[in-house]
């Protein structure tokens, strides 16, 4: 698992925006769009799910799931040559019952096997970004000092 330092800027529902530090490791990351680049620099922010209810303020300790993006990153760059080469193959022998140039075939059904599985991964896509699967999460919060100020309910 990856882990990471940030400050939360903001509290939503059920996630919060940390401004952390744009990692070496982001450069070819497929997640680019939902980390928002501040001022150009080397500071992200970044939505992550908010377990430990962290408040703006708070440093916390993000937590990438490595496996999922090891799995999304094969499915991103296997899945479409795959997905072209059985194509060809599957134009190339079926050119002859076609009365077609096996060459030709294969190169029109490889490429319609590559568009086809490049639309099934936007598809993916646009499903993994609605759901909270893929987000960061906050594993561990040190309150800021101007966080603390409210009185504990449990403490009295």
């Amino acid at each position: 698992m990856a882990r990471q330092i940030g400050v939360v800027t903001e509290v939503k529902e059920n996630s919060a925006m940390v401004k952390t530090q744009h990692a070496p490791a982001c450069q070819g990351c497929s997640q680019q769009g939902a980390c928002h680049l501040m001022g150009g620099g080397k500071e992200i922010e970044v939505e992550a799910l908010n377990p430990v209810h962290a408040k703006a303020g708070d440093t916390v300790t993000l937590e990438y799931g490595s496996g999922r993006r090891l799995g999304l990153s094969l499915l991103i760059y296997i899945f479409p040559v795959f997905a072209l080469v059985i194509g060809a193959v599957l134009g190339n022998y079926s050119a002859p019952a076609l009365g077609a140039d096996p060459s030709m075939l294969a190169a029109v059904i490889g490429f319609i096997g590559l568009l086809l599985a490049l639309g099934l991964l936007l598809a993916m896509e646009k499903k993994a970004k609605q759901s909270d699967k893929y987000k960061p999460t906050i594993v561990r919060a040190k309150r800021s000092p101007l966080a603390g100020t409210e009185k504990c309910e449990l403490c009295h």
